[in-house]
Order: C-alpha cells, then structure tokens, then sequence
C-alpha cells in the first residue's frame, strides 16, 4: 500500500469491481486505452484479476482511492510486455481528470518500484497523458504500433 497527499494505492478487491466497471466502460475514459473500444461490464472481473497477475517482480498496478472521499478513482502501476519491457500504466475516471491525480500517483508508483527501464505510450490526441507521461521525465522515443494503433512511445532509463 502507498500513501500520498490526497491517494491511497492498494491492491484490488473484489469489492471494487462496481466501481471500477464504472470507470473502464465509460467510452471518454477507454477511448485512449488499449484498442480505443470499450470493453463490456462482464469482462470487468477478468480484467482485474488481469491486473492482479500482474504483481511480483518489482511491478504490480495498484487500485487508486482518493482518500477524501475513499472512492476509486482509477488504477496505476507497473506491468511486464510479452516482449520483456516494463510499462507504466494508469486510468482514472473522467471526473478526476485535471486534478494531478496521475502525476501524483505516478511518481509514487516510480519511487516504490525502481525497475527501469520503463515505456509508457500514449495516444497521440491526449495530450493529457503525454504531459503526465513528459512530467514524470520520460524521453519520447519513436511512434510505435500496438493494440492495432499508432501510439506514441516514452522511456524513463
């Protein structure tokens, strides 16, 4: 678990699975995700169970409480690619946007996991995530192709 100023990261729980279908089917949150397609509410459970497998190791995506309210709020954490690299990755629900939320939560993850070299990737038209993704002092690499898309491609050393 890490504690910050205004979140708490914890593991996920299956109690959290409303919550979090909530966020991951809003199409405005999932259309910068992965393929860009929502994903339906069914596959919401698999999916955290997805992210839970992803622990050990020095990675692991945590569930993201905003401690005033004790709501989730999204996800962030550290994953390992088929093809052997790291990624940095988050989501938040729509209503948190704008509020530094991902820089903070970011940058907690980064000080309790040190396992670079780290990618993260980003849809070009979310500007958003690349200035998350620029504040956290990834490099940007060349435009990369996965999910089917052309994304553009970090790294942190």
């Amino acid at each position: 678990m890490i504690t910050t100023e205004r979140l708490l990261l914890r593991r996920f729980t299956a109690q959290d699975e409303q919550e979090y279908a909530d966020i991951m089917t809003d199409p405005n949150v999932y259309r910068y995700l992965g393929t860009g397609q929502g994903i339906p509410r069914e596959a919401i459970g698999r999916m955290m169970e997805n992210l839970d497998a992803s622990w050990g190791h020095g990675l692991g995506v945590y569930a993201v409480i905003e401690r005033l309210s004790g709501e989730l709020i999204g996800h962030c954490g550290l994953r390992g690619l088929p093809c052997g690299r790291k990624e940095l990755l988050y989501a938040y629900a729509q209503e948190s946007w704008g509020k530094g939320y991902a820089t903070e939560a970011a940058k907690a993850v980064l000080q309790a996991h040190d396992t670079r070299p780290l990618i993260a990737v980003a849809y070009p038209e979310n500007p958003g995530s690349i200035n998350v993704i620029k504040k956290l002092g990834f490099r940007r690499t060349e435009q990369e192709k996965m999910f089917g898309k052309v994304l553009e491609s970090f790294i942190l050393d």
